[in-house]
């Protein structure tokens, strides 16, 4: 991910900085549900201009194939934020697998208290 970043702007860099290793391990499953939702509408952002733009250029190069070069940065953002989507979906099942298990154990305990 790390040769797509020179394309993005400052609050798009803001966003991708929260996906630190560091920062999203101090996150719970609420915070990273929050993140997730931002970056999947910056990632779907992103994916919907490099498609219009290069649904644009193809009528004017006369094919996909000779408009898809001048699309590049477009592509490499959809990229960086499909990437990072990727990392915090992954960080949200294993969260939200461990608060589950918590969940599980917490009302196996009260069951056999009440027995």
């Amino acid at each position: 991910m790390e040769e797509y970043l020179w394309v993005l702007k400052a609050s798009e860099l803001d966003l991708i900085r929260e996906i630190e290793p560091d920062r999203m391990a101090a996150l719970n499953e609420e915070e990273l549900l929050s993140l997730h939702k931002r970056i999947r509408r910056a990632r779907n952002k992103h994916v919907g201009n490099y498609r219009r733009k290069g649904a644009a250029r193809v009528a004017e190069q006369g094919g996909r194939g000779a408009a898809r070069p001048g699309n590049k940065k477009s592509l490499w953002r959809a990229e960086a934020f499909e990437e990072a989507l990727s990392r915090v979906s992954s960080r949200l099942a294993v969260v939200a697998h461990a608060e589950a298990e918590t969940l599980k154990q917490e009302r196996l305990a009260a069951v056999e208290v009440d027995e």
